[in-house]
C-alpha cells in the first residue's frame, strides 16, 4: 500500500491549467460629445450662449435664474461703478483755455490777482498818498460828516420772478453742488482725481460714487439677456450662415469668419441701440447733483425726454444720439472680436504654442483700440447731456433753464460729432490745473487732443491688470491652460 501511494504519476501534463490572459486588446471607446456648449471665448464683449446651470448652484435658488442673474449683474456693476462715475464726469467736464473761459472765471481770477499789480490798485494808492498829511485827514472826515446822508437807491434791475427755474428755485450765483476744483484735493486730472473730488465735496460724498447704480444694472442685465436672442434671430434670417457655422466654435477656428463676425457685431449693435435711452438716463443721473431737491428720478427723466425733447422717436432717431451710438457700438465689438483673428492669422501667434507672446499682442492691440474708442465715447456722452427740444436750441446747457450739473459744461451746444471733436481740441486743454496759469502754461494742440482721451490711464491700467492676472493664473496652473482673461 505504501509503495503505491509514493509512486509518481506517469505525466503532469494533464494537471496543467493555462493562466488567464493578462493582455486584452480592445478597440478604443469614444465618448459621445457632451450636450453642454463649449465655454464662451473670454475676449467676447458678452456671452452668446449662456452656460446652463442647475437651480441648486444658484446663489438664491428660490428667486429663480432671472433674479439671480440680475443680482450677479448688480454686484458686478457695484464694484466698477465708482470708476465709471469718475470717468463719465471726467469726459464731460469742460476745461476751457483762458480765452474761452466764461466771464465768471475771469472775474474770479481778477479778484485773486488784487494782491499783486492790478489795474484797480492805483486809485487806492493815490488816495492813500493824498491822506498822508494828518491835517488834510481831519478836514476830509469833518467835511464828510457835514454832508447830508445819501438816500438808499434800490438796484435798477431787481431780480425778476421769471428768473426762477421750472421748479420755482431761484438761481444760485455760486452753486453749492459743484465739485471742488482744488488741485490739493484732486492731485491730478485722472479718474482717481475725479473720485477724490466727489469724495471731498459735501453735497456728494461717498453716495455720489454709486449714482445710477440701478439703471446701470438694468442695462447690463438686459444687454446680456437680449444679445443672444437677437443673434439667434439673425441666424434664422440668414439660413446659409446658420448652416455653415457652429455657435460652439470660436471665430478663429472658422475658415471664413467674415459673415459670423458681421452677425455678431450686428447683434451687439441692435441690442445697444434698443437700450440706448437707458444710457442717456445713466449719463444724466451721474452728472446731476445727488442731494439737490430739484434732481429728478430716472422715471421723471425718461418722461421729460419724451414730452419735451421730440417724443419717443427722438430717443432713437435724433442725430445727436443715433450717429454716436452707431459709431461706438459698431467700432467697439468689431475691434474686440477682431483682435484674436488678427493675432492668429496676421501675426501667426497662437495661444497654445506661445501663450505669453499671444497675450502681449492682445494687450497691445487692446490698448491701440482705446485710441479709437475714447474720442467717440467722450463726444457721445457730451451730446447725451444736450436738450433736443426746439425751445432750448442754442441755450446754455448748464444755465438756469437747463439741468444742474456737478461739473462745468460747455455753455453752447455742440452740432454733431465732427464739430464737437473740433471744439474740444481747439477750446480746451488737458494740462494739470494750477492755482495761477498763463496761456503759455496751457500747452498747444497736443494739450487739446489730450481732452479726447480723458480716462485713458484707468482703461490702460485695467488692460494691464488683466494681463498680469492672466500670467499669474497661467504660472499657478503649470502652463496647462495657457493665458486666460478674467
Amino acid at each position: 500500500m505504501a509503495s503505491n501511494s509514493n509512486a509518481r504519476p506517469s505525466s503532469v501534463r494533464g494537471l496543467y491549467t493555462p493562466p488567464a490572459e493578462e493582455w486584452v486588446f480592445l478597440p478604443p471607446t469614444i465618448n459621445p460629445p457632451s450636450a453642454s456648449p463649449a465655454p464662451t471665448p473670454s475676449h467676447l464683449p458678452s456671452p452668446f450662449t449662456p452656460a446652463p446651470e442647475d437651480d441648486e448652484n444658484l446663489a438664491l435658488p428660490a428667486l429663480g435664474r432671472p433674479l439671480n442673474l440680475f443680482l450677479g449683474e448688480y454686484l458686478t456693476t457695484a464694484m466698477g461703478m465708482p470708476f465709471e462715475v469718475g470717468k463719465t464726469l471726467l469726459q464731460v467736464e469742460y476745461r476751457p483755455r483762458r480765452k474761452f473761459a466764461p466771464l465768471e472765471d475771469d472775474e474770479l481770477a481778477g479778484l485773486e490777482g488784487i494782491e499783486g499789480e492790478s489795474v484797480g490798485e492805483k486809485p487806492y494808492k493815490g488816495e492813500d498818498d493824498e491822506l498822508s498829511n494828518p491835517e488834510e485827514a481831519d478836514m476830509y472826515f469833518s467835511d464828510r460828516l457835514a454832508q447830508p446822508s445819501a438816500p438808499i437807491v434800490p438796484s435798477a434791475e431787481p431780480l425778476a420772478a421769471t428768473d426762477a427755474d421750472a421748479s420755482g428755485y431761484l438761481p444760485d450765483l455760486h452753486p453749492s453742488w459743484l465739485l471742488k476744483d482744488d488741485p490739493e484735493i484732486s492731485r491730478g486730472n485722472g479718474v482717481w482725481g475725479m473720485i477724490r473730488r466727489i469724495r471731498y465735496t459735501p453735497s456728494e460724498g461717498l453716495p455720489g460714487l454709486w449714482k445710477s447704480q440701478i439703471v446701470s444694472s438694468i442695462h447690463s442685465f438686459l444687454s446680456t439677456t437680449l444679445q443672444p436672442s437677437i443673434h439667434s434671430f439673425l441666424l434664422i434670417l440668414i439660413p446659409s450662415a446658420s448652416s455653415s457655422m457652429n455657435l460652439d466654435v470660436a471665430l478663429t477656428a472658422l475658415p471664413n469668419p467674415g459673415i459670423p463676425l458681421g452677425l455678431q457685431v450686428a447683434s451687439h449693435l441692435l441690442t445697444h441701440l434698443l437700450l440706448s435711452p437707458l444710457e442717456v438716463i445713466r449719463t444724466r443721473l451721474i452728472v446731476m447733483p445727488t442731494s439737490h431737491p430739484s434732481t429728478p428720478s430716472s422715471v421723471t427723466i425718461f418722461r421729460k425726454m419724451i414730452d419735451e425733447e421730440g417724443g419717443f422717436s427722438s430717443l432713437y432717431l435724433h442725430q445727436n444720439l443715433l450717429i454716436p451710438a452707431l459709431l461706438e457700438h459698431t467700432i467697439r465689438p468689431l475691434l474686440t472680436l477682431s483682435i484674436p483673428i488678427i493675432v492668429e492669422r496676421q501675426f501667426g501667434i497662437t495661444s497654445d504654442i506661445n501663450p505669453i507672446l499671444y497675450s502681449l499682442a492682445d494687450l497691445s492691440l487692446g490698448l491701440g483700440s482705446l485710441l479709437v474708442l475714447l474720442p467717440v465715447e467722450t463726444v457721445r456722452r457730451r451730446l447725451q447731456l444736450q436738450s433736443r427740444s426746439t425751445a432750448n436750441a442754442g441755450l446754455l446747457t448748464n444755465s438756469k433753464k437747463g439741468m444742474k450739473s456737478i461739473v462745468k459744461l460747455r455753455e453752447r451746444d455742440y452740432f454733431g460729432v465732427v464739430e464737437a471733436i473740433w471744439r474740444i481740441v481747439t477750446e480746451e486743454t488737458g494740462v494739470r490745473r494750477k492755482r495761477k496759469m498763463t496761456e503759455k502754461d496751457e500747452g498747444g494742440l497736443f494739450a487739446g487732443i489730450r481732452q479726447l482721451y480723458r480716462g485713458f490711464g484707468m482703461a490702460a491700467t485695467a488692460h494691464v491688470t488683466v494681463f498680469g492676472l492672466g500670467l499669474v493664473s497661467s504660472a499657478l496652473s503649470g502652463n496647462d491652460g495657457g493665458w486666460k482673461e478674467i
